[in-house]
């Protein structure tokens, strides 16, 4: 399974393991709580912890970072290349995580409810990769620390996101298995004429990533099955730009 088609399925399951515990945060982070620069600041610090975690930030861990770059200057009006620096900053300070987890919730009065939306994000990260790893999880137990979050709860919580990804990858791996109907024409999908330069087939699929895109969605405030069914329209434009790069020799 190619990247760009594993990166979707994984997006879409760890939205509805999001989903799942949006009574704590109200989802993603278009909460009621009010985001400041400050808290944006500190959130980053502590995803560069979980994203070193196991030594390595990924492919698909870069990915959601970089969304949840997008997100919070979208919503607070930070700065993005601040954010960056505290990123590759604190990536290199994974175990000073207890401590930075601590002071994010003595200087902001982090209340039980976003303390708990909070780790259940870091675990999406966590998992993006397919991988919880035991150093990633250590992490992750430093900033529940921080956070006040006692093992009990913190286990209880991971227990329901493991049972939850583990139903939806068995779902998505047996619907592998089932006969799917041929593939639309990759040009049709992007809506591009097939002698278009390359550049213009490129635009036209930023374009479209934009629309579809479920994080993008997530943060309008549109509903479940409206994301649902843009994020299989996202795998389709995936797809047919996958193809369309391989045949023409584009990297």
């Amino acid at each position: 399974m190619g990247t760009i088609l594993f990166y979707a399925i994984i997006f879409w399951v760890l939205y509805k393991l999001f989903a799942k515990f949006k009574f704590a945060s109200g989802g993603s982070f278009s909460n009621r709580r009010a985001f400041s620069q400050d808290e944006a600041k500190f959130l980053v610090a502590l995803l560069a912890k979980v994203a070193k975690g196991d030594g390595r930030v990924s492919e698909l861990e870069a990915r959601l970072v970089s969304q949840t770059f997008d997100d919070l200057v979208r919503k607070t009006g930070v700065d993005r290349a601040e954010l960056k620096a505290i990123f590759d900053t604190e990536k290199e300070l994974v175990d000073e995580a207890y401590e930075v987890a601590l002071e994010y919730r003595q200087k902001l009065h982090l209340d039980r409810q976003t303390a708990i939306a909070r780790i259940t994000f870091f675990l999406n990260l966590a998992y993006f990769d397919g991988e919880f790893h035991p150093d990633e999880r250590k992490v992750i137990e430093d900033i529940s620390r921080g956070f006040g979050i006692d093992r009990a709860l913190l286990d209880a919580i991971i227990l329901r996101f493991e049972q939850f990804y583990n139903a939806h990858s068995r779902h998505y791996n047996r619907s592998q298995n089932t006969h799917s109907p041929a593939r639309r024409d990759a040009y049709e999908v992007l809506g591009v004429a097939r002698d278009s330069e390359f550049g213009v087939i490129k635009k036209r699929y930023r374009e479209l990533v934009r629309k579809y895109h479920p994080d993008i969605l997530m943060g309008q405030g549109e509903s479940e099955e409206v994301i649902e069914k843009s994020t299989k329209k996202l795998q389709e434009i995936n797809e047919a730009y996958e193809s369309i790069k391989n045949e023409r020799g584009e990297s």
